[in-house]
């Protein structure tokens, strides 16, 4: 991985411990972690904090004795749109984890807990926030009795309010506005960061130290796919990553190959996807030939799709001659395609999003049971699929422009971007292409940093992958701006 900056030493890397490819650093050494406090509560939120109207599930971890002035506080959240945060608590950053192989495969059940040597406890406080109706989080009853709708909080702009309303609401209750703070956010969790950082300094005068995005799904409106030159430009990286993997791309797996893919998905591929119909059919047959060998696909098929290979159709087709299927959530795991005769669509949801909360979810409950002593009869959601399906996406907010709007004038704001190379559904390049479009400032650029690890949408579940992470954002929070 290389944790760079962009600005006017552009793509310089920062000095963090940088490490190789397949070696990684080991897990943040043999040491204990900070003795520190945990607990697991809810706190009531609402448009208008005197008359609440939900409650929101949290669990913090603070350290003991430590000053409240200097120690930093990081609010996390994971996205969905309708997750909990189970899967950067308990999978990530928090002080305890599932027991892995470490290869980014998920543990047989049921699973156990450890405890999680690259917790980020190390250097701030965490809060792990559940937004409304995931994990233990809901409506509180109406002046009837009966339960709210939880409707108003089901969109883009509702969910914002509610977590800046909580996160305001945590400050005062812990005395902790003095506090240095920062949020981070996984996938969907990532457009939620982009929108705060300017949000709650706008609305709730709550000026922000650190942004932290993981595997970021940013609100953008791209055009027609059919003619969209920028969504399969920064796909073609990832794609020739995950081939490479599985042995079946002219690429090495290595990072400088995946490098050389960028340079050509941006110059050569462009021109070739622009200027279909005006070359001769030698030339195209080569185009697709040229495609088809980064990324393992058949020159037929690219063809057949003008050099446009979706997330889903590769997904389909990669190992299709093996008779499995790659997650697009992380494309170097595969398992058998329970609809084989399905060439251009996949019949199932991905493994990531069927199984991976069932691993999560059983040593969870334990946990905030046994040990931090949080009983509820309430079923806990990890992930709410019917929230995700009704979401009102229509405040179209979370953009790379609000971030860029937030790090221009938050002088204090520093910006960090991680992503996996093996992930489809969120691709490094697209994250890195539109904010290095966006962000212009030579002041702000040097507040923008990204970071590229081997693994999938969640590459934390490689355990070098976020032992490198945990090492990394350690150095973007201590390091000054």
């Amino acid at each position: 991985m290389t944790l760079s900056i962009i600005g006017r030493k552009a793509l310089q890397v920062l000095v963090l411990g940088l490490v190789a490819w397949f070696a990684g650093p080991q897990s943040a050494v043999a040491q204990n972690l900070p003795e520190y406090k945990a607990s697991a509560g809810m706190l009531k939120i609402g448009k208008d904090p005197e008359r609440p109207d939900a409650e929101i599930f949290h669990v913090a971890y603070t350290l003991k004795g430590a000053d409240p002035a200097k120690r930093p506080v990081t609010f996390a959240f994971n996205g969905g749109p309708g997750a909990a945060s189970i899967y950067l608590h308990l999978a990530a950053i928090g002080p305890k984890t599932i027991v892995t192989a470490g290869d980014g495969s998920f543990p047989a059940v049921p699973a156990r807990l450890e405890e999680n040597p690259d917790s980020w406890i190390r250097f701030t406080d965490l809060v792990f926030i559940d937004p409304v109706d995931t994990g233990y989080s809901r409506m509180l009853p109406g002046p009837d009795g009966k339960p709210r709708d939880g409707k108003p909080y089901h969109g883009v702009a509702g969910d914002l309010d509610a977590i800046a309303g909580f996160i305001r609401q945590w400050l005062t209750a812990n005395n902790r506005w003095g506090s240095p703070k920062g949020i981070a956010g996984e996938s969907y969790g990532g457009q939620r960061v982009a929108a705060l950082s300017r949000i709650l300094a706008e609305q709730y005068a709550i000026n922000l130290n650190w942004a932290v995005m993981l595997s970021p799904a940013f609100h953008l409106e791209l055009s027609d796919p059919h003619y969209s030159l920028v969504a399969p430009m920064t796909l073609l990286p990832s794609q020739a990553a995950i081939a490479a993997h599985h042995g079946l791309s002219t690429i090495k797996n290595e990072p400088a190959a995946i490098k050389a893919v960028e340079d050509y998905a941006m110059t050569a591929y462009l021109a070739g996807l622009a200027t279909q119909g005006r070359v001769s059919p030698e030339e195209q047959a080569a185009f697709y030939a040229k495609v088809g060998g980064l990324i393992g696909i058949e020159p037929a098929l690219v063809a057949n799709h003008r050099g446009r290979i979706s997330e889903v159709v590769f997904a389909a087709n990669l190992l299709g001659k093996t008779g499995q299927v790659i997650d697009t959530y992380d494309g170097t795991q595969a398992s058998d395609n329970p609809t084989p005769e399905k060439k251009d669509e996949l019949g199932a949801f991905d493994r990531s999003l069927n199984i991976l909360s069932g691993v999560l979810l059983a040593p969870f409950t334990d946990y905030v049971r046994k040990d931090l002593g949080y009983v509820s009869d309430r079923p806990y959601i990890p992930l709410n699929l019917p929230v995700n399906m009704s979401w009102d996406r229509s405040a179209k907010l979370g953009g790379p422009d609000d971030l860029a709007i937030a790090l221009a004038q938050n002088h204090d704001l520093k910006a960090l971007v991680l992503h996996g190379y093996h992930d489809l559904n969120a691709n490094y390049l697209m994250s890195r292409y539109v904010l290095e479009q966006t962000v212009r400032g030579a002041d702000t650029r040097t507040r923008l940093f990204f970071g590229t690890y081997p693994g999938g949408h969640m590459f934390y579940l490689r355990k070098k992958s976020r032992a490198e992470m945990a090492a990394d954002v350690r150095g973007f929070y201590e390091k000054a701006p």
